[in-house]
Formats: C-alpha cells, structure tokens, sequence
C-alpha cells in the first residue's frame, strides 16, 4: 500500500478546492494532485500515518483562504491541527501507550492520523479525561474536535453530542466467577439468573455500562471501580459476582488471564448492542457527515480487520502465551 507524501502548501492548495467533494467521494482525499512517494513495505499502517502527519507538521506554507468552509471546518484548518479527546487510561487495543517506545498506538491512534492526513493537518491528542463522560465533555468545551475514545454511543451522551455512525458494534456481555455463582445455584440455572440479577454487578465509573446496568439489571447491587483493572480484580477476589461491559473487553480477559477460562463464565447477551462511534460538538454537522463518509471507504479498505475476534487475536495472543509458558 502506497500514501501520497505532500507537503503542506500543495495539501491545503488542493484541499481548500476539493475538501467538500470527499463529502461525496472521500477516496478523493489522497494520491490526486500531488506527488506520489511509495511507504517501504515494512511500515504498518500506523507507522506510514504517523510519517505523513510528521510531514504535515514540518511544513509552513500560508492557508488559502478558508472562508467558505463551515465554522467548524475552518477551525481545524485554519489551526492547522485536528484535535481528538481520549481517556487518560489507555484503553488497549484502541489506544494505549507502547512500552518499548513510549508512542501512542492503537486502532483508535490509527484512525486518527488517517483523519488528520486527509484533512492535510497534524494530530493532536487530549488526554486530560478522566472518565468516557468526560471525553464528550471536551468537545462540548471546545477542547477537543473530535472525541475519538472507544466511545459507546448512547442516548444520554446524543443528547449533548453529534455522533457519527458506528465503526465497530459490540455484543453487550458477562463475566460471572463460577465460584461465587455455584453459592446460588448450578450452571443450567445462569440464563435464568441473569434475566433478574440480583448480585453484585462490577462496572467501570462514569461509563456507559454503569447507565446500561442501571436499565438491564435493576434488581442488581452496582459497584463501581475506576478502572477496568480494578473491576475485573474485584471479580476474580470474589468482591462481585460478575463484571458488565463489550464482548471485546471480556474477551480479551479470557486471552490474557491463564485462570480465566476455569474460574470465570461467558455470558454473551445477544440482543444487547454498544456501537462504538466517534462524536462532536452539536453545532458540527458538516464535520459529522464529512466523518461519516471517511468511515465509509475507511473500513471498506480495512476489510474485515475490526472484526472482535481477529483484534483480540492480533493484539492479546502473544499476551496470552506469555502468561503461559
């Protein structure tokens, strides 16, 4: 795979004429009107996104004029940066700090860099959210354009924020220990159990999962952690009986607790959806459907890479192996 390496004169020049048609067509957005230099095989696609945005952030060329753009567009253009929320926890695999090099990494990281490269400007990333709430905060604030933080979308955070359509969906899911279940009853008994929870239920503080228990598990004592670490610690102490969040969270313990698979439980709850999708200010439409149609070719080209079971695979078996040599 191939990117168009520009400098930023030629990016902004081209973008100011064409940056509404990528509204239509964003393949558009790369390898037309300027000079083609060919990424050495062995970059992933990270690697070839941060080049680009590195390029981007050396040059000093003056901005055409943006007058014409909606406020929201020529805000970005006219700093030269686009900015995206994430949490201060890393949240692996979609951004997480990597521990040979320090650099921010993740599918999350990945899609960013690709929509600052089409856009012609740098990536900025806003770490200071303590919380996934507080995530949609930064844009509201104008801290941030973009929140791009495995954000589930919700109807609570719709009320405040534009989001754009999803890029991954999650099946909601359980992991209950087995241990502290087998003091109530037997396996066979666990679906029945589960419709009327009435243990306690380990949630992440402030996410959408603590206002999905909340509506899914009314009888079911809540507890909070701040962190997921802290949650999934709690369950396997035996401190709560099962933990609520995504299929690819739950799944990702199974691959990396060598105790997982005999001492806790997978509930999948099939008809229980988190779209994962990106957000911003309520007065961006056009940078929402610009967004939108990124998406669009983006995953098209991805083909299949955002399946949950193949970033699982790709991302925590070595963990696994290694915890069980």
């Amino acid at each position: 795979m191939s990117f168009g390496f520009w400098g930023k004169a030629a990016v902004r020049s081209w973008r100011c004429g064409l940056l509404f048609c990528s509204f239509l067509v964003v393949s558009c957005g790369q390898g037309n009107g300027g000079p083609a230099a060919s990424v050495p095989e062995e970059l992933s696609p990270l690697e070839a996104a941060r080049n680009l945005a590195v390029i981007n952030s050396r040059q000093d060329a003056p901005l055409a004029d943006t007058s014409a753009y909606p406020e929201e567009i020529q805000a970005i253009l006219n700093r030269g940066s686009v900015i995206f929320a994430m949490t201060a926890a890393d949240q692996k695999p979609f951004f997480y700090r990597e521990e040979t090099t320090g650099e921010l990494a993740g599918l999350d990281v990945e899609l960013a860099y690709e929509i600052a490269n089409r856009l012609g400007v740098r990536a900025v990333f806003n770490r200071d959210a303590v919380s996934f709430d507080e995530v949609v905060r930064q844009v509201l604030d104008r801290k941030a354009d973009i929140a791009l933080s495995k954000l589930s979308r919700t109807l609570p955070r719709a009320e405040l924020v534009r989001y754009t359509t999803p890029y991954i969906v999650f099946r909601q899911a359980l992991l209950v220990n087995r241990l502290e279940f087998a003091k109530i009853g037997t396996e066979d008994q666990l679906p029945s159990y589960i419709k009327n929870f009435t243990g306690r239920l380990g949630v992440i503080k402030n996410s959408s999962y603590a206002n999905y228990a909340a509506a899914n598990f009314p009888s079911a004592i809540i507890e909070s952690f701040d962190t997921w670490d802290e949650t999934v610690d709690a369950l396997f102490a035996g401190k709560v009986l099962a933990v609520y969040r995504d299929e690819g969270e739950i799944l990702i313990v199974n691959a990396t607790r060598k105790d997982a698979a005999i001492l806790m439980k997978t509930v999948f709850i099939n008809d229980q959806q988190d779209p994962i999708a990106m957000a911003v200010a309520p007065d961006a439409p056009l940078l929402q459907e610009w967004l939108n149609v990124f998406l669009e070719e983006y995953l098209r080209q991805k083909n299949g890479e955002f399946a949950i079971a193949r970033i699982v695979q790709r991302h925590f078996s070595a963990a696994k192996s290694a915890a069980n040599p």
